[in-house]
């Protein structure tokens, strides 16, 4: 019975935890829509010849350069890499929930049989 009750209770844990990946992984999901579209962000405000010239604005202009290719880093490998990891994870709790389950299914199909013996 001890074994029943402990199997059951990682199987809530697993479907918690399963609950709460998939969650992320929704919001993940729409945190990358958002990052990519405020790309055009980064070139905000725009800054002419005309409005802004210099040593310092150069050096604002190198560093909104560096900051794009960190954006697009971040949006195209990074994100991505977190929803790949997120997913195999995802399957991997499932395959745990699977599990559990059968051996739920066992453990009470055994407890019903030594029941019947005692019948």
């Amino acid at each position: 019975m001890a074994l029943l009750a402990a199997l059951i209770a990682q199987l809530q844990l697993k479907k918690e935890q399963l609950r709460r990946l998939t969650v992320c992984a929704v919001n993940l999901g729409n945190l990358d829509g958002d990052f990519s579209q405020n790309r055009s962000l980064l070139e905000e405000p725009e800054l002419t010849a005309k409005t802004w010239k210099g040593m310092l604005a150069d050096k604002f202009l190198e560093y909104r350069d560096v900051m794009a290719v960190q954006y697009d880093d971040i949006s195209s490998v990074q994100l991505a890499l977190s929803r790949q990891m997120l997913s195999e994870k995802i399957a991997q709790i499932k395959l745990e929930i699977m599990a559990l389950e059968s051996s739920i299914a066992a453990e009470r199909t055994r407890l019903a049989a030594i029941r019947a013996g005692k019948d």
